[in-house]
């Protein structure tokens, strides 16, 4: 029974070290942008071991604030090891119109991450006027003085109720 146990642990062993050679090879991708008759274009090339990796399914994405935004269906690789996908003219982006563009494959894990220019920028936020949607700096004045009139009200109830319990417990000594 033992001997059994062993020669199944030997063989798992050997199988597990196989599978660590499979994946072990180093994936590199390179992510380059092109323009073509006024079509932005994304060319994805994945190699491993400096070589081609074929039908290998990519994915593109853009970074936004919470997470990344899928540009598209993902593309499949050809011969050669590249993959092109048609990237949309109205991402929205930063103030510059930059945008974190992210390459993905899942099968070796790899990714990659190149910055470009293609975005839509967005416009600079204004200062707010005095609203009730503003800060308190901004609030209206009609606001601050009837909340302030209303704290002042307030008080002056309870300092006149203190006021009036202390004179009433006053003993009156004039008899």
């Amino acid at each position: 029974m033992k001997s059994i146990i062993i020669k199944c642990l030997a063989v798992l062993f050997l199988v597990a070290t196989s599978f660590g050679r499979l994946f072990s090879q180093e994936t590199k991708m390179t992510l380059n942008f092109t323009v073509e008759d006024s079509v932005k274009k994304c060319n994805v090339s994945v190699t491993a071991n400096d070589t081609a990796v074929k039908e290998v399914e990519v994915k593109l994405y853009v970074k936004r604030l919470y997470s990344l935004l899928p540009i598209g269906k993902a593309a499949v690789t050809d011969e050669t090891g590249n993959a092109t996908f048609d990237f949309p003219n109205d991402i929205p982006a930063d103030l510059n119109g930059k945008l974190l563009v992210i390459a993905k494959v899942e099968d070796p894990a790899a990714e990659v991450s190149k910055e470009v220019n293609w975005g839509v920028p967005r416009a600079e936020i204004a200062p707010l006027e005095r609203s009730l949607a503003a800060s308190r700096e901004k609030a209206p004045y009609y606001l601050m003085i009837v909340s302030n009139l209303i704290i002042i009200g307030i008080w002056g109830t309870l300092l006149f109720v203190v006021w009036e319990v202390y004179r009433k417990r006053k003993p009156n000594y004039s008899k």
